[in-house]
């Protein structure tokens, strides 16, 4: 059976847009976390995880700028990232068959925020409403990988898949399930979203399910101990899959492997995560056992971690359920304390990160967790590792997202062999 390897990442998120800096940024901090008026309530502040200063024609510079620039932001960040992505691989989609190159993309509120302001645009006109070939071409569903495969002249399978915050977890387990089966050789594999507007910051504010950090925006997220909730940020994230085979006939560098995937429901309440974790245990036990990959060699898993007590609390849980009594030996780890909650491309940044830990044999930290309060090493705890990372030589690691609709997903990274 093929083996499918990660040879390039593309993170286009606040003050990061190169992998290093990605790494460099989990692994040192700071939070890149900041105060903004909140949308819709200048009057209020709120931490945000913003782009700022993006510039499309950076990334995009080597296209005709009619190519793009008409396009919404959030089309533009990830478009902008599948350049990253490429690069970062050192792919020339030229030397390649484009009907064996597929786009598998991620996102939770897509053009929510294209619409939004669409609206209010209508709403504010005199004229009333007017709807042209641009609205076809950027508002419809799922455009954003439509453009991408004209843009790249790709001609393989093209897919957008929303299932909230899970979402690119999904993308990446479904372009590794196209790639094993034979159909492509290279993937490009993304999550992103980019809605920071007001029905969305006052839909959740009603939900208590933001931050009321209002003192140090870098300390907003503090996840699995203070359960401080959610602080939203945008981006994208996109990793360059291939066959080992394929990867290996062009010279390329090999960063991990993916060896897992799966999604599940809880089959309750939409709006509630399943409180004993059970339903995530049982995805992970399904996943290790498929890829027989024995539950003792995980070193760490970077978990859904956005702070909201009753996923925290979930995600205590399922650690316990898996492991037992080696719990307090596998750190659980939060990166959104970083960036924010992405949306549907958190889960994607969940998968990076630990493709990062496994390439680097480094635990990054989880920020804002004092380690006073911190659960600690002691048996039966769980560490988080609040008071720095740590080496590791664990062969493998295990991405778990979480999202709105009842949905979990379990992502298995393997070290690639020195």
């Amino acid at each position: 059976m093929a083996e499918i390897v990660v040879t390039g990442i593309g993170p286009l998120l606040a003050n990061c847009a190169d992998r290093h800096m990605l790494w460099k940024q989990l692994r040192d901090g700071p939070s890149q976390l900041v105060f903004e008026a909140a949308p819709g309530s200048p009057d209020e502040r709120w931490p945000v995880g913003r782009v700022a200063g993006f510039a499309p024609e950076d990334f995009l510079g080597r296209f005709p700028r009619n190519y793009y620039d008409r396009y919404h932001r959030e089309q533009q960040l990830y478009l902008a990232s599948l350049m990253i992505a490429l690069d970062d691989a050192k792919l020339d989609l030229d030397g390649l068959s484009r009907d064996r190159v597929g786009l598998f993309d991620g996102t939770s509120r897509g053009n929510f925020d294209y619409w939004y302001q669409r609206v209010r645009t209508e709403g504010d006109s005199a004229s009333g409403a007017h709807y042209a070939q641009r609205e076809l071409m950027v508002g419809t569903p799922g455009q954003a990988a439509n453009l991408a495969a004209s843009l790249l002249g790709v001609r393989g399978p093209s897919y957008t898949f929303n299932v909230t915050c899970c979402s690119g977890a999904v993308a990446i387990g479904h372009a590794c399930r196209e790639l094993l089966h034979g159909d492509i050789d290279v993937a490009l594999a993304s999550g992103h979203d980019s809605a920071l507007s007001a029905p969305l910051y006052q839909m959740y504010k009603a939900a208590q399910l933001l931050s009321g950090e209002r003192e140090d925006a870098r300390r907003a997220i503090r996840p699995f101990v203070e359960h401080s909730r959610n602080v939203f940020g945008e981006g994208a994230i996109s990793l360059v899959l291939e066959t080992r085979a394929h990867a290996a006939r062009r010279g390329a560098t090999v960063l991990a492997t993916l060896d897992g995937f799966k999604l599940g429901n809880n089959g309750a309440h939409p709006l509630h995560v399943d409180p004993e974790g059970r339903r995530a245990a049982s995805l992970i036990t399904d996943v290790l056992t498929r890829a027989d990959v024995d539950r003792s060699k995980i070193g760490v898993v970077v978990g859904h971690g956005n702070g909201v007590p009753q996923s925290d609390r979930s995600e205590l849980a399922y650690m316990h359920g898996v492991f037992g009594a080696r719990v307090s030996e596998v750190p659980l780890l939060s990166v959104k304390p970083v960036y924010g909650h992405l949306f549907g491309a958190s889960s994607a940044l969940n998968v990076a990160a630990a493709i990062l830990m496994m390439h680097h044999g480094w635990l990054v930290p989880t920020l804002n967790i004092d380690p006073a309060r911190a659960p600690g090493s002691a048996p039966g705890s769980i560490d988080h590792l609040a008071s720095g990372g740590r080496k590791t030589d664990a062969t493998a690691a295990l991405a778990v997202s979480y999202g709105i609709g009842g949905h979990s997903a379990v992502t298995l990274i393997g070290a690639e062999a020195a």
